[in-house]
């Protein structure tokens, strides 16, 4: 089950529950920000280095996940779950997103979001520092450049209500009546677009 409501009445989602790996997936997105891009080629489940994808090939990765304790996404496709603000590594709920990643910006799509090799979470490297890690100093950036469309009606198979949180720069869900928790401090901060995530 996603969240995409947040009724009381709703059964938790099994924090723990972990998706097979998916080798290829080719399915077509209809997403605004990628229209015109083709098939879907997911690469393996790792944070590492993109292979070169043809233009008109969309690459993505899934195994990006909600966090129910600080609220962010971070990836799960490692054997533990990095580190949360909230203490201890991230608890997984909800979706499986499958993140777009080195295709060309456009207006309602924004690049330089990036994996961070201490947290694990996303965030965005668009800036002189890089943010604040629950891990400690700054996050730290690897793998894909992750290109996430903002601003669009949001298409059947994913969520919006993705917020950039200007303290720790870090990617959070902002569907509920708190914030989550911040590595800067508090609850995260909202600012700037409205992502839509594309989701399994």
């Amino acid at each position: 089950m996603g969240f995409p409501a947040t009724h009381d009445d709703d059964p938790a989602p099994d924090p723990r529950a972990r998706p097979g790996r998916r080798a290829v997936l080719t399915r077509a997105l209809g997403l605004t920000a990628v229209a015109g891009l083709g098939a879907v080629a997911a690469i393996g489940a790792t944070a590492g280095p993109a292979a070169a994808e043809g233009a008109s090939i969309l690459a993505s990765q899934a195994d990006w996940r909600f966090c129910t304790k600080c609220f962010g996404l971070f990836f799960r496709g490692y054997s533990t779950d990095g580190a949360c603000p909230a203490g201890s590594g991230h608890d997984a709920a909800g979706f499986d997103f499958n993140i777009p990643h080195d295709i060309p910006e456009t207006p309602t799509a924004q690049h330089k979001w990036r994996f961070c090799t201490k947290c694990f979470g996303m965030f965005f490297w668009g800036y002189a520092d890089n943010g604040r890690c629950p891990a400690g100093n700054a996050h730290a950036a690897a793998g894909y450049d992750f290109v996430l469309p903002h601003d669009i009606p949001e298409p059947p198979g994913s969520q919006r209500n993705w917020r950039f949180c200007p303290k720790c720069y870090g990617l959070y869900f902002y569907g509920y009546p708190t914030n989550g928790v911040c590595p800067a401090g508090s609850a995260h901060s909202v600012a700037g677009y409205d992502f839509v995530l594309p989701h399994l």
